[in-house]
């Protein structure tokens, strides 16, 4: 079982990778001239077996015509020995040139160079996630992603199967969406210090507003109000901090069973769906559901950062 858990994780992870690599494309419209791919492209060409061989028979083949044609070399004047041999090496040269130059124009290669330059910003790892309930969310929706993704490679290649491809890059997109807020819900629940001033800090509250009322000095009155004032405000941030991680909890509950209508909804699809109205729609609500998981990441971001 583990095993299997780990090849879903990692199916999901160049899934992720692969959604990665294509923003990369769309937002660089020149991707295949980097000078640095081209370059990683250059190097790994060079030294690939295939090269040596090329290399190798390039110098077979150049020694062989040399031993040929040596008795005609020898006859002939030492210019015309001379432009023999370069005229081997030339066409040798041009084979490494015709090679390299193939090499770096290939699209796969600089796929395969972005790949490796983009894979370090695949973040999904479940395991990091400590608390068991929300860990078991996030492998709920990978679940699902998987049967969705299982039910998108079942369709025949033609045009439904180019829309659904773009369905399953907006449900790749939600699965992150969920592993995102699942992990900052998890931070939040693992921080001590926001426990423990959720319960301190209206104790304290109330101690000051104490003082406040017996004190008889002017200028520690204006202080105990100024600090009652502070205290009151981080409790508000705190409490807010508080209903968003409730609300994100929520959020996940909902998600899990949307992901679940999605495939439903998904097996439905049919050949006959010309217009794509049904897959349209599928790729609106995902969109929606993307959008709200990002949404109370950031505020959630927000209101923590706005914490300390």
């Amino acid at each position: 079982m583990p095993s299997i858990r780990r090849d879903l994780e990692q199916r999901a992870q160049e899934a992720i990778l692969k959604n990665i690599i294509e923003n990369y494309k769309q937002n660089r419209t020149d991707w295949m001239k980097n000078p640095a791919i081209r370059k990683v492209i250059l190097n790994k060409a060079f030294f690939k077996p295939a090269n040596a061989l090329l290399i190798g028979g390039a110098i077979l083949v150049a020694g062989c015509s040399g031993l040929l044609l040596l008795p005609l070399l020898l006859a002939a004047p030492p210019v015309a020995s001379a432009l023999g041999g370069l005229a081997t090496l030339a066409v040798g040269l041009a084979a490494e040139a015709v090679y390299l130059w193939l090499a770096v124009n290939n699209q796969k290669a600089h796929a395969e160079v972005v790949a490796d330059m983009l894979r370090p910003q695949v973040n999904f790892d479940p395991a990091t996630i400590t608390d068991k309930e929300l860990r078991g969310k996030v492998e709920k929706a990978m679940e699902y992603w998987s049967l969705i993704d299982d039910a998108m490679q079942q369709v025949p290649d033609g045009a439904l199967r180019l829309r659904l491809e773009n369905t399953i890059r907006e449900a790749t997109q939600w699965l992150q969406a969920v592993y995102n807020l699942a992990g900052r819900v998890d931070k939040l629940q693992q921080n001590s210090v926001i426990e423990r001033d959720l319960h301190l800090v209206p104790k304290a509250i109330e101690d000051y507003k104490r003082r406040l009322a017996k004190e008889d000095s002017v200028a520690v009155k204006e202080q105990l109000a100024q600090t009652i004032a502070d205290k009151e405000r981080q409790l508000r941030i705190l409490q807010d901090l508080d209903d968003q991680k409730d609300k994100a909890n929520y959020q996940l509950e909902s998600t899990i069973s949307s992901l679940g209508t999605i495939y439903s909804q998904l097996l439905l699809v049919g050949s006959k769906d010309e217009e794509g109205s049904r897959v349209n729609r599928l790729q609106k609500e995902i969109s929606e559901q993307v959008h709200r998981l990002e949404d109370l990441s950031e505020a959630m971001d927000e209101v923590y950062q706005s914490s300390y």
